[in-house]
């Protein structure tokens, strides 16, 4: 049984709703239920966790009450998680503050297991007693279409994201005007739900799909993630980053959370700590195609091995049957 809050929200498709035919290949079943908001029919839902061999409580910090509701009623009780939910990415008053913190100490302190994106997640969780696996977030490879590198007249970076991340870019402007000072005729192209304000190089915005993001991704030549360093931020997952590998396109990300995770410097893609490390990496890339392409190639194997989905569907498999 799969409880979550949102059937649409990005975590969930990623992280459970991928897996349903990978783990029924394994004789694991999912049945995923939306949280109700009803009182009486949330806990009616919550007991119904006896009926069934395991739970995974997705994202959702529930109300202590309801927790021990649920864990009263649970064989066995799994928690997984990406994102850094026990703080806000925005600001909010003292009672909001404690009422998260509260919620999340109940589930580090009640699951059997949490599920953990990253090593930043898994410790917050071990550091209030939970036992944690990390499983990163994941990608079926056989979705991405894999970029043929070659030389260009017109280096093109690309950023894949959406409104609540633009921000991130935004604050990278900077760093963009400085690279396309340096490199002739480069590029941008963005794939999210908005385009990019007044962009400091002549950029073309894709409206993201999940059916035409894997070829809009390989008309780029590098993939970009920038990312300050806040306790939000370090909790995120790289899921850019993965898709970027996925596609063969070597990546230059911020050294943040799970970017530090996923890339391996030098041979997947770089990590530059400052502005000046930044332009020289994309100007360095865009100008050799051979290195382009060694390390697209070397992302592309990194994320069949480590982050594809039936990977992620034999760790789940071998939690839930043991």
């Amino acid at each position: 049984m799969v409880i979550t809050n949102n059937l649409q929200q990005a975590s969930f498709r990623l992280r459970i709703d991928a897996l349903r035919n990978p783990l029924a290949t394994r004789d694991v079943v999912l049945d995923i239920h939306v949280r109700p908001r009803a009182i009486l029919s949330r806990r009616r839902l919550l007991k119904r966790a006896a009926d069934y061999d395991a739970v995974i409580l997705q994202r959702k910090m529930l109300d202590p009450i309801d927790l021990r509701l649920l864990r009263r009623h649970s064989k066995k009780l799994f928690y997984d998680v990406d994102d850094a939910v026990m703080f806000h990415s925005r600001p909010v008053g003292p009672i909001e503050c404690w009422r998260t913190r509260r919620r999340f100490r109940a589930v580090a302190r009640s699951v059997d297991r949490v599920i953990a994106g990253n090593d930043y997640l898994a410790n917050l969780f071990r550091a209030e007693g939970a036992v944690v696996t990390i499983l990163p977030t994941v990608v079926d490879p056989s979705h991405y279409r894999v970029k043929s590198h070659a030389q260009t007249d017109h280096p093109t970076l690309v950023w894949i994201g959406s409104k609540s991340t633009l921000p991130y870019l935004q604050q990278f402007t900077e760093v963009l005007r400085d690279a396309a000072r340096r490199v002739s005729g480069l590029r941008l192209i963005t794939i999210a739900d908005v385009p990019l304000p007044n962009p400091p190089l002549p950029t073309e915005h894709i409206l993201w799909s999940e059916s035409t993001e894997s070829t809009a991704l390989i008309r780029g030549d590098i993939g970009i993630a920038p990312t300050p360093e806040d306790r939000w931020t370090l909790g995120k997952c790289g899921f850019k980053i993965v898709q970027y590998m996925a596609a063969g396109l070597p990546v230059i990300a911020s050294p943040v959370g799970a970017n530090r995770e996923i890339i391996l410097p030098g041979e997947t893609g770089y990590l530059p700590e400052n502005p000046a490390e930044w332009s020289n990496a994309i100007a360095a890339l865009a100008g050799d195609a051979g290195k382009r392409q060694s390390l697209g190639t070397a992302g592309r194997c990194r994320i069949e091995e480590h982050f594809s989905i039936d990977r992620a569907a034999d760790v789940w498999a071998e939690l839930l049957v043991r």
